[in-house]
């Protein structure tokens, strides 16, 4: 494989399972605000689940936009660093953006609720892959003339973790 700059997103799946501090405060903040912000999309509450109420109005859509607020300040207190995905020595890898998405609700039935928040990195240079991890610096190290030395880690693909933007040579491709 040639260098590569890449993006790496992470998905965090959330549900009534929730473990941790910040996994149980989004569950419960995302669903509260999900009560709250659905009523202007099933007026007369005759739908019960997220599904049936965005295939009844397509723009309940923009809950996940809406809801998604309701959680910027958990998300901030993670001081940009994705939980649950670290580099092979265990710390934690950065990440630049987050989106927020329902996956699943019900108005009458709180432990329905299961919400995603993929981070994504900023680019990384992708050196090569060896067997299951990926070699990774942080930045575009593709334009080093001098051949300076270069902090490198590496991350073992998983499960949740994708490649979501990939550069080679000038050419820029989304996944």
């Amino acid at each position: 494989m040639e260098k590569a700059l890449i993006k790496l997103s992470f998905r965090q799946i959330i549900d009534m399972q929730a473990r941790t501090s910040f996994e149980k405060d989004v569950f419960h903040e995302s669903y509260n605000e999900f009560l709250m912000q659905v009523q202007a999309y099933n007026r007369d509450q005759q739908f019960t689940t997220w599904e049936q109420v965005r295939a009844a109005n397509p723009k309940a859509g923009s809950l996940n936009y809406k809801v998604g607020f309701s959680i910027g300040l958990f998300v901030r207190g993670l001081q940009q660093q994705i939980p649950g995905l670290n580099d092979n020595l265990g710390n934690p890898v950065a990440f630049d953006t987050h989106r927020f998405e329902i996956i699943t609700s019900d108005i009458t039935n709180k432990a329905a609720h299961q919400v995603s928040i993929v981070y994504t990195t900023g680019m990384l240079t992708l050196f090569g892959v060896l067997d299951e991890y990926m070699l990774l610096a942080a930045g575009d190290q593709l334009n080093n003339p001098e051949q300076q030395e270069v902090q490198t880690f590496m991350i073992k693909m998983q499960p949740h973790l994708s490649v979501s933007a990939y550069v080679l040579q000038g050419i820029h491709q989304q996944c």
